[in-house]
């Protein structure tokens, strides 16, 4: 019996699944979108299988575990280019590890649709429609989430907080939303989380000033304190500034600040 294969059709179908396997490896590694070179890489080395299936068929014996070794490492290198060997390797291990759930999931819903005495071309008909519909779901999640990841990456910095002898290196947060004044001075004011308010004791240290706020979710009054110095990554410096205590300023754990819109707009420097 001869058989068929579609050499075009095969490249489609690696070309489909190494693209979604990256786009789920970046999600899962919060590692930066590059369309571009994801698409490059996948179609690349969509290649090397259709070569070794045309090898096989033709009587030359292939490696193939070699060959698939070789196929992950040039396609994990060539769409993340890391730094160095450990971050390829962490890099190559999750992708492995993804592919490997997201073959075991399509094995058994190939499991689930095959019950019921269905022919076997109304089943591959059905499992390839849902696939697709799948992947166009997934994929568009994907798209979504790593845009939101790098937004994420650009609006957090490192700021380093000196306060009464007490130094902290912590993450904060620029939230073009945060455009709280103090009436009384008319300077901009930063918004700090609790936990970081007692690590540096400003409670027993100083006297609130209370800051009135109206927001989406409310209105009311923040104990704000007077810190000492702070450093942003970018090397720019503030002195003396108010910072208001929220107990609830972001459903990040890892963000201990709010930078004010105002002080971004001025450049971070003191006038």
């Amino acid at each position: 019996m001869a058989v068929c294969f579609y050499a075009d059709l095969y490249w489609i179908l690696n070309f489909i699944m190494n693209l979604f396997l990256l786009y789920i490896t970046a999600w899962w590694l919060n590692e930066p979108a590059s369309v571009r070179r994801w698409v490059l890489s996948s179609a690349v080395c969509a290649v090397i299988p259709v070569i070794n299936i045309i090898a096989s068929q033709s009587g030359v014996k292939v490696p193939q575990v070699l060959t698939a070794i070789l196929e992950l490492g040039l396609l994990v290198y060539w769409a993340y280019k890391p730094a160095g060997i450990r971050q390829f390797l962490n890099k190559l291990i999750n992708f492995i590890l993804i592919s490997a759930f997201t073959a075991g999931m399509l094995f058994m819903l190939k499991g689930i649709f095959s019950k019921g005495g269905e022919s076997s071309q109304k089943f591959s008909l059905l499992f390839l429609l849902i696939s697709v519909f799948m992947l166009y779901i997934l994929f568009r999640f994907l798209r979504i989430a790593i845009a939101k990841q790098e937004l994420r990456q650009r609006s957090v910095v490192n700021v380093t907080l000196v306060h009464n002898g007490r130094k902290q290196v912590i993450k904060a947060l620029f939230d073009t939303g945060n455009h709280l004044i103090s009436p009384y001075t008319g300077e901009p004011v930063f918004i700090i989380s609790k936990e970081l308010s007692d690590s540096l004791g400003l409670k027993k240290d100083l006297a609130p000033l209370l800051i009135p706020y109206n927001s989406i979710g409310g209105r009311g009054l923040l104990e704000a304190y007077r810190l000492e110095w702070m450093q942003l990554q970018d090397g720019s410096t503030r002195e003396n500034f108010l910072a208001a205590v929220s107990g609830n300023i972001c459903t990040d754990k890892e963000i201990q600040m709010i930078l004010n819109n105002q002080h971004m707009a001025e450049g971070g420097h003191n006038a």
